[in-house]
């Protein structure tokens, strides 16, 4: 096979890199083989190479070229240009090219702020690809759809879309759409502060980049950027240090300017928070290269370095300087962040005045954020400035209405609001709900699931609810039972125990600020992040709600709680039999069996510890339980 075919039957089965290198050794390249080459680098987003070898295969005539040239300057920022270029090319033939023509045309035009043309093109390429009847190509164009509604704030549309495209969108031969997808429906997720939802699709995303012939440098640190937030958001530290410092170690000599800013920023935070402050201070200037400024976003954050470790003079002289450039840039969180932490500083510093009228347009531009929850830590840690804020006539009614909001977003009781009903709900092994000492009478077996489902995701609406809990039910009988269920709730519990908040055609339900629940299934898993094995033992009781077997979503939870409890307890087993304490590892045994009774290579193990310290009665009586199993 010569090199143009080689160069094309890589290309086509996906193998990018193996296109590069077989193109390097080519003395003579014709129009086709300069554009697979540049859309090799542009679909490992090595976009700086890919310009070149398209702007070759353009000139040469690929019309291919010409569109997809077009995009890697969308890509690379460069609006204008893009939208002056397909303007340029004009109208193409019917067929995919002219549809690709339309997406990346409209994709530039929405960048630019051109919303309605940009989406109108889209949307009308959309059905073109759905009438050539590919599903990956449409799967592409579903994705980019998805993306514009996510910006608009459409989130539900966004998702719809998105997950729609995943389904249709394989990894083979070309796994870059899907995984765009993937890190897309994970940031909504994010977003929404559904951060196991948001693992899921970040696994996959891991497990597709674990494949050195589909490996990118850029793809790994899109990547590791959502899983170190969420491991941040979830307060799961040691993971957050492990993706902040592969981040940092794969941008090092990078250009990826902004990324190693972010990262910059998210290390000192962390040690900051852990007191570190002189390792804070080191990751933070290892952002920028030696004798560079800080940019604004570095300087916000060695300002809340300082005023966390009470140096309040140096923070306000950052947070100052650091003010302008922030404003200038548009990034409107980094702006509401900087003055929460500018007011308490002033008023620490004893600039009470001052304090007041910086954290009034901080409280102001809060509220007008779309997601006003990201914000809560912020309001936590600033306690002190949060009750001053209370006291100010100026002030409280906006500091009323961020804790009032946030509250309902999060799912959570209001800051120092005290708390009117409290509950216990148990759900593994036996289904109870306890209010106040008294049983709760529950007559549908769908109410203690909800009361589980709300607290792990609040603000979501019926048709979501149902298509999580109950996707195989007739849409109306399933809405209906929904209704049913938080009508039992809150006639057990109160009314104000589900509460429901937007539009009245879509509201979004939550639990109430004034009911407090203790759900044993938390429970466990604070038990299990703690290594507290006695504690974990003592809660799971049995299976999470044996007796729903309607809902997927129960199966999933019910599936994974086992799978944690019964690691947990193999991880200590295996420990205590590596030490000698065969009496603990026999006892450990037991306890993973009553977990999960059908382990085969338990049942094995326990025969061969007990052996060891069990009497010949109880060896018997475990070996003839392993050949009941059939092991």
């Amino acid at each position: 096979m010569n090199a143009p075919n080689q160069i094309e039957t890589a290309f086509e089965t996906g193998n990018y890199r193996t296109v590069i290198t077989l193109a390097a050794e080519l003395q003579q390249m014709n129009a086709a083989s300069w554009r697979m080459l540049g859309l090799s680098h542009l679909r490992l987003r090595e976009f700086e190479l890919a310009e070149t070898p398209l702007t070759r295969a353009s000139i040469l005539g690929d019309p291919e070229a010409m569109v997809e040239l077009g995009n890697l300057m969308r890509l690379m920022g460069r609006f204008e240009d893009a939208a002056q270029h397909f303007a340029h090319l004009g109208p193409m033939p019917a067929g995919e090219l002219s549809l690709r023509l339309q997406r990346w045309w409209g994709t530039t035009e929405f960048q630019m702020g051109q919303v309605e043309s940009g989406l109108a093109r889209c949307e009308k390429a959309w059905h073109g690809y759905i009438s050539l009847g590919d599903d990956e190509l449409t799967g592409r164009i579903t994705q980019t759809l998805a993306q514009m509604y996510s910006v608009l704030g459409n989130v539900s549309r966004a998702l719809q879309l998105n997950k729609e495209a995943l389904r249709v969108l394989s990894v083979d031969p070309v796994p870059y759409p899907r995984l765009s997808t993937l890190q897309s429906i994970a940031a909504i997720y994010i977003e929404a502060r559904l951060f196991d939802d948001a693992e899921i699709y970040l696994k996959e995303a891991r497990r597709i980049l674990s494949n050195s012939e589909y490996y990118s440098d850029q793809w790994m640190i899109l990547l590791l950027t959502n899983e170190a937030d969420v491991y941040r958001l979830k307060e799961d530290r040691p993971r957050t240090l492990r993706a902040l410092l592969e981040l940092r170690e794969l941008l090092n000599g990078t250009s990826e300017y902004e990324s190693r800013v972010w990262v910059a920023s998210r290390l000192a935070e962390f040690h900051s928070e852990q007191g570190q402050f002189a390792q804070a201070l080191e990751a933070l200037h290892a952002g920028v290269d030696a004798g560079e400024e800080l940019p604004p976003a570095l300087l916000v954050t060695r300002g809340v370095v300082f005023r966390r470790r009470g140096q309040i003079e140096l923070a306000l002289l950052d947070f100052e300087a650091a003010l302008p450039g922030v404003r200038e840039s548009g990034d409107s969180h980094l702006l509401t962040r900087a003055l929460l932490h500018l007011s308490d500083s002033l008023r620490r510093a004893g600039r009470g005045p001052e304090s007041v009228e910086v954290l009034r347009e901080g409280l102001e531009r809060l509220l007008q954020d779309k997601d006003k929850a990201r914000f809560r830590p912020d309001l936590e840690e600033l306690s002190e400035l949060t009750h001053s804020a209370m006291l100010e006539p100026h002030v409280a009614p906006f500091m009323e209405a961020v804790i009032e909001k946030i509250a309902a977003l999060t799912g959570s009781v209001p800051l120092d609001e005290e708390r009117l009903i409290h509950a216990q709900v148990e759900t593994l092994g036996r289904t109870r709900v306890v209010r106040d000492g008294q049983p709760v009478a529950l007559t549908l077996h769908g109410s203690a699931l909800m009361l589980v489902y709300l607290a792990r995701h609040p603000g979501r609406t019926r048709q979501e609810i149902q298509l999580d809990l109950y996707p195989d039910k007739d849409p109306v009988a399933g809405s209906n039972y929904i209704r049913s269920v938080i009508r039992e709730l809150r006639e057990a519990l109160g009314k104000g125990a589900v509460v429901h908040a937007g539009p009245h055609n879509m509201p979004r339900y939550s639990l109430g600020p004034g009911i407090s629940l203790t759900i044993d299934v938390q429970e466990v898993e604070q038990a299990l992040e703690r290594a507290d094995m006695a504690r974990m033992l003592a809660l799971y009781r049995g299976p999470f709600l044996k007796t729903v077997t309607d809902s997927e979503w129960a199966d999933d939870l019910r599936e994974q709680l086992q799978r944690a409890v019964t690691g947990a307890i193999r991880t200590q087993m295996r420990r205590a039999r590596e030490a000698g304490d065969l009496k603990r590892a026999l006892l450990l045994a037991n306890q993973l069996l009553r977990v999960d009774p059908y382990d085969p290579e338990v049942l094995v193990e326990r025969v061969e510890v007990a052996r060891g310290v069990a009497s010949p009665q109880e060896i018997a009586r475990y070996v003839v339980e392993m050949q009941r199993m059939g092991t």
